[in-house]
């Protein structure tokens, strides 16, 4: 029997050690999964929270965004990680 989990976004399934995104009402494949340049727009600032549930205020999600094109990664890249 099959136990993987879905994509709560397109319902497809995802292998086991696939990165993920998690989101508060279940799991998103790398395919559904946010972007970096989402992170800091501005209309889906409520969409990012801390681990309480609490919105990420902006300079929160831009030092997320500044990390991870430091790093070499660029504003498209899926926020899912393994």
């Amino acid at each position: 029997m099959d136990h993987r989990i879905t994509c709560l976004a397109c319902a497809k399934p995802i292998d086991d050690n696939a990165p993920t995104y998690p989101d508060e009402s279940g799991t998103l494949c790398a395919a559904c999964a946010p972007t970096y340049d989402q992170l800091i727009d501005e209309t889906l600032d409520c969409y990012f929270v801390n681990e309480d549930g609490e919105p990420l205020t902006a300079s929160a999600r831009r030092v997320l965004y500044d990390a991870h094109i430091a790093a070499g990664g660029k504003p498209t890249d899926s926020m899912a990680r393994r």
